[in-house]
């Protein structure tokens, strides 16, 4: 077999927190989310959201503190879970951001 390619997934995205209400309740991760607004050339605006994952303790408490629309910079790795798929954010960093 060959030699394993190393690959740089870091991810560092910006945009409001948002707190998702799931069924699925983890003790290994806290689930959230970055919702982003992005203008588009015909006027209309695409809303994303961006699921993220707090693994860090001190990160889970963090976000969970935080109230809903928070503006937020998240620093991590871009991952997938091994069971379903989902591609997520694996969340190391999270900074409050300041509004103008």
């Amino acid at each position: 077999m060959g030699e394993i390619m190393k690959v740089d997934n870091t991810v560092t995205v910006s945009g409001l927190l948002h707190h998702i209400k799931s069924e699925k309740k983890s003790d290994k991760y806290f689930l959230f989310a970055i919702k982003q607004e992005t203008p588009w050339s015909d006027g209309t605006i695409r809303k994303d959201f961006l699921v993220s994952r707090a693994f860090i303790t001190d990160i889970q408490e963090k976000v969970k503190s935080l109230p809903e629309g928070t503006p937020l910079k998240v620093s991590g790795s871009l991952q997938s879970s091994l069971g379903s798929g989902e591609i997520y954010i694996y969340a190391r960093e999270v900074e409050t951001l300041q509004t103008s």
